[in-house]
């Protein structure tokens, strides 16, 4: 008996050794233009598709009724260096939808992005940085465990995904509903 139970755990042994396995599960990366396609209709405004962030890997898109029941279109993003990032755009928030999209950080001055002045948001514990900025009732909050220069790529990406549909900040979405 104690050379049979000798000889099963050697074959097991083998077997576990032998046969490969992951060491992570890849999720395909995220449909962001056919969900902003179908996100427009939910939205009062043209859900931006971020343009030109080559090496950064789509992670989700979609829209969320986020705290206080706001609409909001998320689009979250794996970096070229591994960090989360996302951007939250939403009409007509509330300062608690705000204070839960920046992790509740506080305000840590401003920044200037393509001559437009962001609000910046520091949750030191999480390591979380958030620029926010309000325009037409949209607030556009760029959001993640990057630093500001990442940030501010990712704000350019958005505002460059409204003008390649040929659409502005806060801009009515044909057909969408009210938020």
């Amino acid at each position: 008996m104690v050379i049979s139970m000798g000889l099963i755990l050697a074959m097991v042994f083998v077997v576990v050794w032998v046969v490969p396995r992951p060491s992570a599960v890849e999720q395909p990366p995220a449909d962001v233009p056919n969900a902003a396609a179908g996100a427009a209709s939910q939205l009062s405004f043209v859900p931006p598709v971020p343009q030109g962030l080559d090496g950064w890997t789509a992670t989700s898109a979609q829209v969320n009724r986020s705290t206080d029941d706001v609409r909001t279109w998320h689009v979250g993003y794996r970096t070229d260096d591994g960090d989360y990032v996302a951007v939250e755009v939403a009409r007509d928030v509330t300062p608690t939808w705000q204070r839960a999209q920046t992790a509740g950080g506080s305000a840590d001055g401003t920044a200037t992005v393509q001559d437009r002045q962001w609000d910046r948001f520091l949750q030191e514990d999480r390591g979380r940085r958030s620029l926010v900025r309000v325009q037409d009732g949209v607030t556009v909050v760029a959001t993640g465990e990057s630093d500001d220069d990442v940030l501010a790529e990712l704000v350019t990406a958005t505002e460059a995904g409204w003008a390649a549909v040929g659409s502005t900040w806060g801009a009515p979405a044909a057909g969408a509903t009210a938020s």
